[in-house]
Parts: structure tokens; sequence; C-alpha cells
């Protein structure tokens, strides 16, 4: 029977009750008459011109078996549709792409789990105190800053990358994107970034020790620091070093000595450098120095907007640490 909707079916029940025939009904509704007379006596025997739900299939499950499935997933997350019904035993009752229908019945769908930092108790405490603590700064506050990290560059880049491709041809040459378990050629490199958009880039020896980190500084920092703005610089040991800060302290630079661990999500430079990353990957460097060439380029070549807009991110990115009590936020 062809699905037509309500209206056309109390249209059909209509003419019918005034007494014409199944035929002369369809050809003026422009449907089949045998349409028209299965209508018809459908209503005759449920005074109802509704589409009523179909008995179907009984479902192989109970009500409380699929809540159960949920609830166990929801328990520990990262069980699979099968271990969820090996849990349940009833692997022999329903296959694995029901449950998997029942989970996303109940809200419940695969993604890929997103990576962020180990966090213990400490680091969540010291987060929310560090953020309460910079709370209160304005917008222009936040531009003194002067955010800074190292970053690694390879010529074989696992930076996930999107193709366009016909159905069929995932494993096509032409469509993959090649690995090697030798990484290639691999550069370091510092940089800083600040409020009005302008950066610096410096490349950093093979064995970054703390006497290097400070010889990449010399080179770099007096290019973007003045007496108004804060250094902002990660717990990395060649970072807080004796020597180090020793030597930020005799150079005059204002340190910001409070940084809380394992929070790159209020490292604004860390976006910067995915960014740089997916730029760089896009030109396919073969050796060390297309490589170095590429990451100046495209370092260069990043419009000062994108980096005036991560510092107005700050703020946001400090009130979602406090939302969520010093644990992983979505920056």
């Amino acid at each position: 029977m062809v699905k037509i909707c309500d209206a056309l079916r109390n249209l059909i029940v209509h003419k019918k009750s005034q007494g014409l025939s199944f035929r002369i009904i369809g050809t003026e509704l422009n449907i089949g008459h045998s349409t028209v007379q299965q209508v018809w006596n459908k209503f005759l025997r449920t005074n109802s011109t509704a589409d009523l739900p179909k008995s179907g299939r009984p479902c192989s499950s109970s009500e409380r078996e699929r809540r159960l499935i949920c609830r166990i997933s929801k328990k520990d997350p990262f069980l699979t549709a099968a271990e969820v019904s090996k849990s349940l035993g009833i692997t022999n009752k329903v296959s694995v792409w029901t449950v998997r229908r029942y989970l996303r019945s109940g809200g419940l769908f695969g993604r890929m789990a997103a990576r962020k930092p180990l966090l213990t108790a400490k680091h969540m405490t010291n987060r929310k105190k560090w953020c309460q603590a910079y709370s209160a700064l304005s917008q222009e506050d936040w531009k003194k800053f002067i955010y800074s990290d190292e970053c690694r560059f390879q010529t074989y880049s696992n930076v996930s990358r999107v193709v366009r491709r016909p159905r069929n041809s995932r494993f096509c040459h032409k469509y993959v994107v090649k690995t090697s378990k030798y990484a290639g050629a691999s550069i370091m490199v510092w940089g800083a970034i600040k409020g009005d958009g302008t950066r610096i880039l410096v490349r950093c020896p093979k064995r970054l020790n703390a006497r290097a980190y400070q010889e990449v500084l010399e080179s770099g920092l007096p290019q973007l620091y003045d007496p108004d703005c804060v250094f902002v610089q990660d717990n990395a040991p060649c970072h807080k070093s004796r020597t180090t800060l020793d030597y930020l302290d005799m150079k005059g630079v204002c340190l910001l000595t409070d940084w809380p661990a394992q929070s790159p999500d209020i490292n604004i430079i860390e976006n910067l450098w995915s960014i740089l990353k997916a730029k760089v990957c896009r030109t396919q460097p073969k050796s060390e120095g297309d490589l170095w060439k590429a990451i100046q380029k495209e370092f260069n070549d990043i419009d000062p907007s994108v980096i005036i807009n991560l510092y107005d991110s700050l703020p946001r990115r400090v009130a979602a640490v406090l939302k969520s009590k010093g644990a992983q936020t979505s920056y």
C-alpha cells in the first residue's frame, strides 16, 4: 500500500461516504483504486483513518536489559559494544549491532576520545587557584603577557589529514597518508608571542639544556620584551633551573613564577603550534633544510589577527577552568 498522508485518507473516506466508487475516487485523487479500497476497508474495521503502528518483529530484549546496557556503558565509557554485551551475558541473544543501536538510542555514541594531559588532584587544585588569582585581569592586562614555548617539527608528521576520495578507494596509493617508522629530520624551535600579534621564532640546538635555553632567550627575547611585559614559560626543567632563573633576574625580566603544571589549555602558544604544524605538513618538506625554511615561512605568514584572537580567548579559558574546578577543558 502506498504511503499517503492523513488528510488524503480523510478525503477518501469523505468521498466514499458520498457513494462514489473506488475507481472514480482514485481517478480524481490520482491514486490507485486498490489503495482507496484498502483505506476504506481499514476505516470500516477500526473506525479511524490514522496510520496505526504496526506490530513488527518482537524485540529480542526487554526494556530492563536495554536500560542496563546503557547503565554499564555510562559506568565505563571505554567499553566496546561487544564488551558490554559480554558482561551482560546476552551475546547469544542479541547481536553487537543491536547493542550499538540501543546505546545510540540512549544518547551514547562512539566517538574518538580527546587526548588531554593527566591531571592529579594537586594539579587541579593549583590550576583552580591560579585561575582564581588571575580571573580579574582585563583584556589589556592579558596582552602584556608574552607566552613562550618550544615545539618539535618533523619531516614525516603524524598530523591527521582529511582526504576527498571516491567510495571503495580508502587504500588507494593516491589517497593514503604515508607514514614511516623513522621520523625523518626533526627541528626544535622556540617561539614567543605578544598581545599585539607580534611573534619571534628561534631555532634550538639538538640538545636543549639550561645553558642552551639561555642562549635561545638571549637571541630572541630582547626583540619582543619590554619593561611592561610579563614573561610566561612552562615548568620544563631547563626553564625552572636555578641558572635560568638567575639569568632572567639578571636581565630584569618580569617572570610569571606561579605557572600551574599540566596546563596547555591556558598556554595559548600551544594552539599556535597546532596551526603551524598543519601548515608545515602541507608543504611536505623532504630534508632538514626544507623543513626549517617551511617553518620560518609559515610562522611569519600567520596573520596577526590569529594571535590576537588567541589572546582574546584567555578570559574564557580561565572561566572554563574555574567552571570545571581545575579539570580538563575544551581548549
